[in-house]
C-alpha cells in the first residue's frame, strides 16, 4: 500500500509539473495572451487595482505552495492571509464598480447636455 502512495505522489508531481511547463512555454511564444492583463477594460488605462489583486493572489498562492511542499499535506490558510485576500478583492471590485459607474454617469450627463 505504502508503495501506491509513492508512485501516486510522484504521478501527481510528473501531472503539474507538466502542467506548469505548458503554461509557462505559451506563456513565452506568445500563445497565452497577457498584452492589457494590468489595463482597466473601460478607462483602457494601467489599473493600480489590478496589480495590487494580482500580487495578493500570487502571494498567497505562493505561500500555499510553499506550504504544501514543506508539510506535504494540505494546508489550512490563517484567518488573516484569507481576509487579506478578501480585502485584496473587494478593493479590486470597488474600484472597479466606482469606474463602470462613472463612466455610465458621464454617458448619461452628455446625453442630458445634448
Amino acid at each position: 500500500m505504502n508503495t501506491l502512495f509513492t508512485v501516486m505522489r510522484y504521478e501527481m508531481f510528473f501531472v503539474f509539473a507538466a502542467l506548469a511547463f505548458m503554461v509557462g512555454y505559451r506563456l513565452l511564444i506568445g500563445r497565452i495572451k497577457t498584452k492589457g492583463l494590468l489595463m482597466d477594460k473601460v478607462t483602457k488605462e494601467f489599473s493600480p487595482g489590478r496589480l495590487q489583486m494580482l500580487i495578493a493572489t500570487a502571494g498567497v498562492a505562493i505561500y500555499f505552495i510553499v506550504q504544501v511542499m514543506q508539510t506535504e499535506k494540505m494546508p489550512e490558510l490563517t484567518r488573516e492571509l484569507m481576509l487579506a485576500l478578501a480585502g485584496s478583492h473587494v478593493l479590486y471590485l470597488g474600484g472597479k464598480t466606482y469606474s463602470v459607474l462613472v463612466d455610465k454617469l458621464s454617458k448619461i450627463a452628455g446625453r442630458m447636455n445634448q
